[in-house]
């Protein structure tokens, strides 16, 4: 009876070290815009209901055409 449950133990504790983990994962979002608040902005609707958002932000990304610049920009939740 021991025998057949160490395997069992071990697939058990792997679900839930695995679950614990998954849950623990902060999410996060990007997207590339010219206007870095309405970027953001739109981020924004992506967060899940009831995440906290922990951090936001933004790089400058040249244009290859010399024109205006665009901002990538990363909102991150728990």
């Amino acid at each position: 009876m021991i025998s057949t449950m160490k395997p069992f133990v071990h697939i058990m504790t792997s679900i839930i070290v695995l679950g614990t983990c998954a849950s623990s994962h902060a999410g996060s979002v990007t997207a590339t815009g010219f206007d870095k608040s309405a970027t953001i902005d739109g981020l924004k609707t992506n967060v899940p209901q009831g995440a906290t958002i922990t951090d936001t932000s933004c790089e400058t990304v040249g244009v290859p055409s010399g024109g205006d610049n665009k901002f990538r920009c990363t909102v991150t939740w728990d």
